[in-house]
């Protein structure tokens, strides 16, 4: 799809330039494909030899322009997340880009844990958890990882800073899920 492209070519050229401590690419909308300036939103996650090197999105929302989106997080995702050093420019050539854009997140009620467990579905839901002032999420990509759902919840509560079991706890913390459309460079 050539707008898929477009976006992961446009990541590329704005990791270049922030790893060069410079600010956002300049854009000219007209060229770009008519799908990108709708809004939306989308998580920027660079990797190196397969292992996460950062991975950012600034808000489920959408608030802006899928293409600008990316490009923030891009920069965000280079130089924001706390677990890693800023990128540097020796760096950009070995590192890959993966962009997964998101469906806006949708509430899932539930009245006890086994319901919450019942309703996941695992591989195919993003899962954002809000609960005593933390708010965190893993992608449906985690499933990879996590594929029992109880371990999927808690080694979420655990990335947030929460106790494992936070989520069979009362008062229940606040549950969405999204789904997204992944795509990375070849």
């Amino acid at each position: 799809m050539p707008a898929r492209a477009e976006l992961l070519r446009l990541a590329r050229e704005q990791l270049v330039t922030t790893a060069a401590g410079e600010e956002l690419i300049e854009i000219d909308e007209t060229e770009l494909p008519p799908r990108l300036l709708l809004p939306g939103s989308a998580f920027v996650s660079l990797s190196h030899e397969g292992e996460l090197r950062g991975c950012m999105i600034d808000t489920f929302e959408e608030h802006e322009s899928l293409y600008l989106n990316v490009l923030r997080n891009t920069i965000l995702a280079a130089r924001e997340d706390e677990r890693f050093p800023p990128v540097t420019v020796e760096e950009v050539a070995d590192l890959r880009i993966s962009i997964s854009v998101l469906t806006p997140p949708e509430p899932l009620p539930f009245e006890d844990p086994d319901e919450l467990i019942s309703r996941l579905d695992p591989g195919i839901d993003g899962v954002l958890l809000t609960a005593d002032g933390a708010t965190i999420t893993y992608l449906p990509d985690v499933w990879e990882t996590f594929p029992d759902p109880e371990t999927f919840l808690s080694q979420l509560c655990e990335k947030g800073d929460l106790a494992p079991d936070r989520w069979k706890q009362t008062p229940y913390p606040d549950v969405q899920t999204y789904r997204t459309v992944r795509f990375e460079e070849g």
